[in-house]
């Protein structure tokens, strides 16, 4: 992206609505999707646009008990995505 206000580092993990006690609801009640993020809102706030290399442009609409610091969620439309995703270091803009 051109314009953004900071990049962070953080690492990554997948989830998606068909994971065991996920529902298919955000924390803010938005459809669980691909294009949505789960944060820890202390470091970015719910509502922020983002992009994350490898995944694309996203919104910060999710938290996660394990969601701290520099650790993010990428939400996918199926577990399988998600399962291949597995954990990576990205590089987030924060729009």
């Amino acid at each position: 992206p051109n314009k953004y206000s900071r990049v962070l580092t953080m690492q990554a993990s997948a989830y998606s609505a068909q994971d065991p006690g996920n529902g298919n609801y955000t924390a803010t009640g938005s459809r669980l999707k691909k294009g949505i993020v789960s944060v820890d809102p202390k470091l970015i706030p719910l509502g922020t646009r983002l992009y994350i290399e490898g995944y694309g442009y996203a919104v910060a609409d999710d938290v996660g008990g394990a969601i701290k610091g520099h650790r993010i969620d990428l939400a996918y439309d199926s577990r399988s995505e998600a399962l291949q995703f597995g954990r990576q270091t990205v590089k987030v803009y924060v729009l």
